[in-house]
């Protein structure tokens, strides 16, 4: 039998990836990635590394979990290493119990390898600490998406604490009004964080009384976390983060040539929300449908030729991406 690496991807931005989830990354056979999974991961991966996508969008998902968890049994039984990567850390909110619980009964081995979950990823490059001696001496992750009869006790975890609600801007209004309900001050601040760690974060402050009114007005989405506590009143204007060079340029890379990880750094450490294609005939086929998948859901409104002939080559700058991924 092979083995089955869990790999948390981090938040967002490539660098969140643990030193042994890059070696892990370098070494799969097979690579099972989601939708929240930053793609140039995928840039790691060896020449004779399969990519499958289980990408989980809202209400639609393009592999079922039954699906998934027989798709890991196939995969682990076969003398091959095989990657489940995860956005965050698999073990936050990711499934990985249900996962791992198939493995076990198939005896097939596995390790898990945590990654940088986006409580604090997202708090940290949007300026909020999720403890302060002053204002917070406790943090709660919470998932917005409760069992029915479940309740949370947010009176008392929001009291000299913080509380990280994952993926809870669909449920907004019925969190709102709980926390009104068991009498949490109206007035506790409140930070809503979409796309954290990428260059197109955006972070919205508000309170209990207004978040739900602020969340509309910005017209924010999932992925977003929300943050609760007095901790948020350390952000004071733009973090270190949004003041990066590059931070909210959304540039996409064209090359004749494999674009390295490297290269995508050296974009995402200046703040850049970026992404490289490699066009030509001898272009990496595996990537097609991974550049496909992701175009569909992300746009940029910057390209950078690193092949200079490709900007005479190509007169419509799109066209070269119609034609080799379509």
């Amino acid at each position: 039998m092979g083995k089955v690496y869990f790999v948390g991807a981090g938040s967002g931005d490539p660098e969140l990836l643990t030193l042994k989830g890059k070696r892990v990354l370098e070494s799969a056979d097979i690579i099972i990635y989601d939708r929240l999974v930053h793609p140039v991961l995928l840039y790691l991966a060896k020449d004779s590394a399969r990519f499958i996508y289980s990408g989980k969008y809202p209400k639609h998902h393009v592999l079922k979990q039954r699906n998934i968890n027989q798709l890991l049994l196939e995969e682990g039984q076969r003398d091959q290493i095989v990657v489940r990567l995860k956005g965050g850390d698999p073990g936050v909110f990711g499934r990985v119990g249900e996962e791992i619980n198939t493995l076990q009964n198939a005896r097939i081995s596995y390790e898990i390898v945590p990654g940088v979950t986006a409580a604090s990823a997202a708090s940290s490059y949007s300026g909020i600490p999720l403890t302060h001696r002053e204002h917070s001496s406790k943090v709660t992750l919470a998932t917005a998406h409760r069992q029915v009869g479940e309740t949370i006790d947010f009176k008392g975890l929001t009291e000299n604490g913080t509380m990280c609600l994952y993926m809870g801007v669909e449920k907004v209004k019925s969190t709102q009004q709980k926390l009104l309900e068991q009498h949490v001050a109206p007035q506790l601040p409140v930070a809503i964080v979409e796309w954290g760690t990428l260059g197109r974060q955006r972070t919205v402050t508000a309170t209990v009384q207004t978040m739900t009114k602020v969340i509309e007005a910005n017209k924010i989405q999932n992925p977003s976390l929300i943050i609760l506590g007095d901790v948020v009143s350390c952000r004071n204007g733009a973090d270190w983060y949004e003041q990066l060079p590059l931070f909210g340029h959304k540039i996409l890379l064209l090359d004749t040539e494999k674009i390295t990880f490297e290269t995508i750094l050296t974009y995402t450490q200046k703040g850049a929300d970026v992404y490289g294609i490699q066009v030509g005939d001898n272009r990496d086929l595996r990537f097609d449908e991974v550049h496909k998948q992701y175009l569909n859901d992300h746009y940029f409104d910057e390209m950078v030729y690193l092949d200079q002939d490709l900007m005479t080559m190509y007169k419509d700058q799109w066209s070269v991406l119609n034609e080799q991924i379509k």
